[in-house]
């Protein structure tokens, strides 16, 4: 079982930029190409209302968040969203050398509503346009720190007109959502509690929701996944994307994504190279089997993965 202590240990760095870039063969737009900077700098452009996935009930209200303090960089491409990786888990009691040899400038509570702020006006400023936020349950802190991630997203748009959102990043080796039931349980609160919300990332009016290594390590097969699906989208209305580079997964989600920017090209010696070979692999997917499925590659700027001992 996955736990904090062992991804805090590994996550020094808390954003971790993913560009989604969606085939030109899968959708009828404009092909997003890589970015050669994740900075944008023109006025915000607000991806239209999507089309509501049908709920029973609606979208938690969290505490209230503060005012904007800056007013972030302006215009985004809508049809080149970037997307950084978000871990609303920290406390004030996680900040030692116990669990990380190099601390923030600002040791930080999730919870706070200020933090919050601060970390999306950063990340709005830098062009991002939404987070994937770690998500381990009904009840648990990212949950409720999800809530609050949504609501001070609105108050952004309204202060600053740019439109922030973000997705739940589903960790599949949470306690809390293992079990075939457990997962259905949990999808299914996702679904009637955020989807709907007008800051919840969706891409060609379908919320997205990103899975971590979904048949890695908690004994769920495809079978398995198919089941899940069928009990929780039926008819296909959202996008659920995994993480890894097996093609086989498509069978059930709609897309693969990468979670390193970098590990999966050093093994092989040129990243540019083994990116366009997984979007190739996804090309021949789509043409073997009419399908419209997603490559979302990983993309991290300044980070030298080299520089970790044995990754040379």
């Amino acid at each position: 079982m996955v736990n904090r202590s062992t991804y805090r240990q590994k996550l020094i760095i808390a954003l971790i930029c993913i560009c989604l870039l969606l085939l030109s063969a899968c959708q009828n737009t404009t092909e997003p190409a890589a970015q050669s900077s994740t900075h944008s700098t023109p006025s915000p452009s607000v991806e239209a209302s999507p089309t509501p996935f049908q709920s029973p009930q609606q979208v938690i209200t969290p505490t209230s968040t503060p005012t904007p303090t800056s007013t972030p960089a302006s215009s985004i491409n809508p049809n080149r969203p970037v997307l950084a990786f978000y871990y609303m888990w920290y406390s004030p009691s996680d900040w030692c050398s116990c669990h990380m040899s190099d601390l923030p400038a600002i040791q930080y509570n999730s919870s706070d509503d200020t933090t919050i702020a601060r970390q999306v006006t950063w990340a709005a400023n830098a062009g991002i346009t939404g987070f994937i936020s770690s998500w381990w349950g009904v009840g648990d802190k990212t949950d409720s720190n999800f809530a609050r991630l949504l609501a001070y997203s609105a108050t952004l748009e309204s202060s600053t007109g740019y439109h922030f959102a973000s997705a739940i990043y589903i960790e599949s080796n949470a306690h809390a959502l293992l079990g075939t039931t457990n997962m259905i349980n949990a999808l299914q609160y996702v679904i009637a509690h955020y989807v709907n919300d007008p800051h919840y990332f969706h891409w060609h009016s379908k919320p997205v929701i990103f899975f971590t290594a979904p048949i890695i390590g908690n004994g769920r097969t495809l079978s398995t996944w198919a089941f899940i699906r069928s009990q929780v989208d039926p008819h296909n209305q959202m996008i659920w994307s995994a993480e890894g580079t097996d093609s086989s997964v498509l069978s059930v989600f709609d897309g693969i994504h990468l979670f390193s920017a970098g590990y999966w090209g050093i093994l092989n010696g040129d990243m540019a190279a083994v990116d366009q070979g997984l979007r190739s692999k996804i090309d021949a997917y789509n043409s073997a089997h009419h399908t419209q499925k997603i490559w979302a590659a990983g993309v991290l700027p300044g980070y030298d993965d080299t520089r970790v001992p044995g990754r040379t």
